[in-house]
């Protein structure tokens, strides 16, 4: 390719890419439809332009190494889809990303086997965007930064950056893609500057995928390098031991220095971080049996359809079904390929996989004794990088996101593109078949995306304080929405909770109307707890008392970790006079949670059955609370320097209330406090603290004033977010936006620190 042809393909493969990678197929641009006609339109004209300059140009059309995988995954999707019609719906949101992918992956081999790209500029193309992608992570970074410098390395968390991506590990998986080719690139540059670039690209990349915390892409990565060093040796007939010594004995002792620090430093970073890895697992959050319960959900969903398993993209309409499997969030992926390949898919996706897998290993041998010289370190490089990203999709799996699964893609169609291509006689049907693919792509795309747009209006128009007139114009909006994609469940659950909203501010009409739209949501999605316990805070409201006990139990067989489905199901008893029931609940709900016995709602219910308080088991800082309000301050402080963990404005308030004695100590750990603060929440703990602080001094104008100033930072507005971890519904399981709120208000859920509320109401 001459350099002026070079330059401008590496021109539109940057924008293009730069674009995908960060805003485009990231959930950013996924779920803003502001992007969708600009992305939709990028793909219209890219695919017109390969059409047109292959047909001018007049490319031969050549086998591709996943020809015959692709018609297995076909084959294996078909007949899930076919044995899962309930779920056509949500197999259709993954279908259409895989059409997407398929189209991808076949206009980049063509044009790659053609000789319009090449192996380098497409590794060019990628590591360019991905300088905006480290600026962004280390952005996030600085905060963190500045306080470690005032405060102390070791007193200060640092945040796991996230970059364009909304996640760690999406970044992570993007991240462990560069470093090989990074790494391939350096040693191919002969430029002073550019190697020092290239270099310190590098490093700052292995810098933010340490920071990133993302096990999975460490040991991917770690795997990688080791790899990439393997087969450089190999390149260079060095992994024979005599060639080894007589290469050594040539090196100059300067440069064997030089070697020898290199390895030592390698070694005892790998070392330093198989400490930190090892010592992850048992941090809070971050232990190995959050993982295991959403394998075994897996192999559960696996068992129940072998052969067809239960349909693409439908894991996480699963697995809430699940008896005594209850992970922490919604997931919409088992967090390892084989095991939602399995679950997804059945055997014959599983056939399909380990055909693919073979198919890849053997076209990258193939390319490897077939490539020479500049391609073949090349191809080091992607064949490395498709080893690292293969292992983080074993521990999860980040290629959810599109911008993540074209990454990946892109180092596949690098290491396996055939450096000897074998080209196929019928040259037309193929292009053919592809426009076609991409027709049918892009209708669907403007179609989806123009409902969407419409539902997002009709939720972005919604005011900051709506009245029950706002709520139900909304709601009846959401109609046409509704009968337009009536399969996509999201938007009848929305519409849904927009009536309740109506209800809960005295709209009687709208009460029917919210639990017609919950019955609709249901019939089509059954396992939420979220929706079940809503529709009974409706039926309680319309009188229909025992279908609303019936509906809340079955939120919490759905999720019997929840203790606020018990209180909810205890005050029905109480409501209903059945005081045993109410007590059984109870009970229930203090031994999911027992610090729940500070909310004013539990209070009075532990005051009249002392036994059901057992200190032991609270939390450290509610323990310490109790202890603060009971007047003993010399225990409490005992007690809280048991806790070790990483100083926040909620511990560092407390440590200020058992030191009120020390009133300049206790205020100084007061303004460190405010300096952690990130939410509302934790202004509240501030002012609470300040409050004592003023109690402490005899001013009880200024406490009055602080404990004032506190509540009103737990003041919520009507639809700010709840259950932060339930919005995984509408983002990653249906890719589309929703309200942040997830419960009614007439479904007892309180979400303010239970410790917190109890020293406001005694301060």
């Amino acid at each position: 390719m001459k350099q002026g042809s070079r330059l401008a393909a590496l021109s539109v493969v940057t924008l293009v890419f730069s674009y995908l990678f960060t805003i485009g197929a990231t959930f950013n641009g996924i779920l803003n439809p502001e992007f969708h006609p600009l992305t939709l339109l990028i793909m219209g004209v890219v695919v017109a332009c390969w059409f047109l300059v292959r047909w001018r140009r007049r490319w031969i059309w050549y086998r591709t190494p996943v020809d015959k995988v692709m018609v297995l995954w076909i084959v294996a999707i078909g007949l899930s889809l076919i044995a899962n019609w309930d779920a056509t719906r949500r197999i259709a949101i993954g279908l259409w990303y895989v059409g997407v992918y398929i189209g991808a992956w076949y206009v980049l081999e063509d044009a790659l086997q053609n000789g319009f790209l090449s192996r380098e500029l497409l590794i060019d193309g990628l590591m360019i965007p991905g300088v905006v992608v480290l600026a962004f992570g280390f952005l996030q970074l600085q905060a963190w930064l500045r306080l470690a410098l005032v405060n102390g390395f070791a007193n200060t968390a640092a945040p796991r950056p996230v970059s364009v991506f909304g996640n760690p590990n999406f970044l992570s998986d993007f991240l462990i893609v560069l470093i090989p080719f990074s790494v391939s690139r350096l040693v191919l540059t002969r430029k002073r500057v550019s190697r020092i670039f290239l270099g310190a690209y590098l490093l700052l990349t292995l810098l933010l995928l340490y920071f990133t915390g993302s096990r999975g892409a460490w040991l991917g990565i770690g795997v990688a390098l080791v790899s990439w060093f393997v087969l450089f040796l190999y390149h260079h007939g060095l992994l024979s031991r005599n060639k080894l010594i007589v290469w050594w004995q040539g090196v100059t002792t300067w440069n064997k220095v030089i070697l020898l620090s290199g390895t030592l430093t390698v070694v005892a970073i790998a070392l330093l971080i198989s400490v930190i890895f090892i010592r992850s697992f048992s941090q809070a959050g971050r232990s190995a049996d959050l993982r295991t319960e959403i394998y075994v959900a897996a192999i559960e969903l696996f068992k129940e359809k072998p052969l067809t398993g239960q349909g693409l993209f439908t894991f996480g309409r699963e697995l809430v079904r699940l008896p005594n499997i209850h992970p922490d969030k919604p997931h919409s992926h088992a967090h390892s390929v084989p095991l939602l390949v399995a679950a997804e898919l059945g055997v014959v996706g599983i056939a399909a996989l380990v055909y693919t897998l073979t198919a890849i290993a053997y076209w990258m041998r193939r390319n490897w004794f077939a490539a020479i010289g500049r391609e073949r370190i090349l191809l080091i490089g992607a064949i490395c990088a498709v080893i690292a990203f293969a292992i983080h999709q074993l521990t999860d799996v980040p290629a959810m996101m599109p911008a993540i699964a074209f990454t990946g893609m892109l180092a596949l169609v690098v290491a396996v593109t055939p450096v000897q291509a074998e080209p196929v006689s019928l040259r037309l049907r193929q292009p053919v078949i592809m426009v076609g693919l991409w027709s049918v792509l892009l209708a669907i795309g403007f179609w989806s995306s123009g409902i969407y747009s419409q539902y997002v209006t009709v939720l972005g128009g919604l005011p900051e304080k709506p009245t029950t007139i706002d709520y139900v114009d909304a709601a009846s909006l959401l109609q046409n929405v509704v009968d337009a994609d009536p399969g996509l469940s999201l938007y009848s659950m929305q519409q849904a909770f927009l009536y309740g909203m109506a209800a809960s501010s005295g709209d009687v009409e709208a009460i029917d109307k919210g639990i017609e739209a919950y019955n609709r949501y249901i019939a089509l999605e059954p396992g939420y707890a979220v929706a079940w316990a809503n529709l009974a805070g409706l039926l309680w409201q319309r009188g229909d008392h025992q279908r609303a006990v019936t509906a809340m139990r079955t939120a919490s067989s759905l999720d019997s970790a929840n203790w606020h489905y018990q209180v909810n199901l205890a005050r029905y008893a109480e409501e209903m006079g059945d005081e045993s029931a109410a007590d059984v609940a109870y009970r229930q709900s203090l031994t999911l949670y027992p610090d729940a016995s500070l909310y004013p709602e539990l209070r009075q219910y532990v005051l009249s059955h002392p036994d059901t308080l057992d200190s032991n088991k609270l939390t450290i800082s509610a323990r310490v609370a109790m202890l603060l309000v009971n007047g003993d301050a010399p225990e409490a402080s005992r007690l809280l320097a048991e806790n070790t963990q990483l100083p926040t404005a909620a511990s560092e308030v407390l440590n200020s209330l058992v030191i009120m004695n020390n009133t300049e100590q206790a205020a100084n750990m007061l303004k460190h406090a405010e300096s952690l603060a990130v939410q509302s929440s934790d202004l509240a703990w501030a002012h609470m603290g300040r409050g004592w602080l003023a109690h402490s001094l005899g001013d009880d104008t200024l406490k009055a004033h602080e404990l004032h100033l506190a509540r009103e930072a737990l003041i919520r507005k009507p639809l700010e977010a709840d259950d932060d971890t339930l919005i995984n519904i509408a983002y990653a399981q249906f890719l589309r936006f929703a309200i942040a709120r997830q419960f009614l208000p007439q479904v007892y859920y309180p979400v303010d620190d239970p410790v917190l509320i109890y020293l406001l109401d005694n301060s």
